[in-house]
């Protein structure tokens, strides 16, 4: 029997286990599938999580009061802006604007734009009922006593005492005629007696009379006692006594002329005229004669203040007439032949000469 060499088993079993690893790393290298170098799958996705529901909350006992809602939560913040690239190119300008097309210059202007409307005015701070009460304002300037407004002549005067205003219808001159009383009335409502040779004229002194051409009030006084005294004492004689003033009868200058006539028949008393003319020709001319004698002489203080009484008046326009009836029957027309009613034209086919210009 051949004892083994125990140095030479040592190799022999190294030799063993080398090609017994060998054989098997060949194993594995085979039993691995080829696709060994893909990614690894994913595991699967955890199962979301989900809250169990809250259980109810116990409802309030009766009689208490209903909690709040909660407050909602607040909105999440905005992300801030990321910052400006400082190398980024700047933006490129925007291209300029077209010119505007000239403008035709027969089309119409355009209408102006309207004005805007004003403001309402703020209402009016209710009244204080501890305020006094306002002051009065001026009165109303009384009516004077006794002033005539004549609205024929444009003017108004004061009327003397112990004088009246009488029919002036039928006088040649004026619009006013004034008799003095010398009597009370005999029984209510009859007119009281008057003297019969004094009276007082006056009116508007205009191109009628001929101190109407008279620019200047003291030459337009004098002229108009010249005059009357020829009208109303047409006997001979002589004048006397002759005086010349100033008057002012409110804002309007005046002046004034008297004098006596000295008859030539002694049986006669003497004779007398107060003229006086006030205004301008701008609001017009007034004139007062006073005709008086030795019996009934004029009073040079009372026809002073009388034509310094003079103002102008304006007589309000007349009331307009009544619109006619639209359910009235028409007038009848007038009977065939008859004249024409008063207030019709009548045609007239050949002019009167005595109306013609230059005739």
């Amino acid at each position: 029997m051949t004892q083994s060499d125990p140095t030479s088993r040592r190799p022999r079993l190294w030799t063993a286990i080398a090609a017994t690893a060998v054989a098997g790393a060949s194993a594995v290298t085979i039993a691995l599938p080829s696709t060994a170098s893909a990614d690894p799958v994913p595991p699967p996705p955890a199962p979301p999580t989900v809250a169990p529901p809250a259980a109810p909350a116990p409802p309030p006992p009766p009689g208490a009061p209903v909690p709040p809602a909660p407050p909602a939560p607040p909105a999440p913040p905005a992300p801030p802006a990321p910052p400006a690239d400082p190398n980024a190119p700047a933006p490129a300008p925007a291209p300029p604007a077209p010119p505007a097309p000239p403008a035709d210059p027969n089309l119409p202007a355009p209408p102006a734009p309207p004005a805007p409307p004003a403001p309402p005015a703020p209402p009016a701070p209710p009244a204080d009922p501890n305020a006094p009460a306002p002051a009065p304002g001026p009165a109303a300037p009384a009516p004077e006593a006794g002033r005539v407004e004549n609205g024929a002549g444009g003017f108004s005067y004061i009327l003397p005492a112990g004088w009246e205003a009488a029919d002036a219808s039928r006088l040649s001159y004026g619009q006013a005629l004034l008799l003095k009383q010398t009597g009370p009335a005999p029984l209510p409502g009859q007119p009281a007696p008057t003297a019969n040779d004094t009276s007082i004229l006056l009116g508007r002194l205009d191109m009628k009379l001929f101190a109407g051409a008279e620019q200047d009030n003291g030459k337009a006084a004098v002229r108009l006692g010249s005059d009357m005294g020829e009208f109303f004492m047409p006997f001979p004689g002589s004048r006397i006594n002759q005086q010349t003033g100033g008057l002012q009868a409110g804002d309007m200058a005046g002046n004034f002329s008297s004098y006596d006539v000295k008859f030539t028949d002694a049986a006669k008393p003497n004779g007398q005229i107060w003229a006086g003319v006030v205004g301008n020709a701008d609001s017009g001319r007034w004139f007062v004669v006073w005709l008086g004698t030795a019996k009934d002489p004029v009073d040079p203080a009372v026809a002073k203040g009388l034509a310094e009484s003079i103002r102008p008046y304006t007589a309000p326009p007349p009331p307009a007439a009544p619109a006619p009836d639209p359910n009235a029957a028409p007038a009848p027309p007038p009977p065939p032949g008859s004249p024409a009613p008063v207030g019709v034209p009548v045609p007239v086919t050949t002019p009167v000469p005595g109306m013609t210009p230059g005739t």
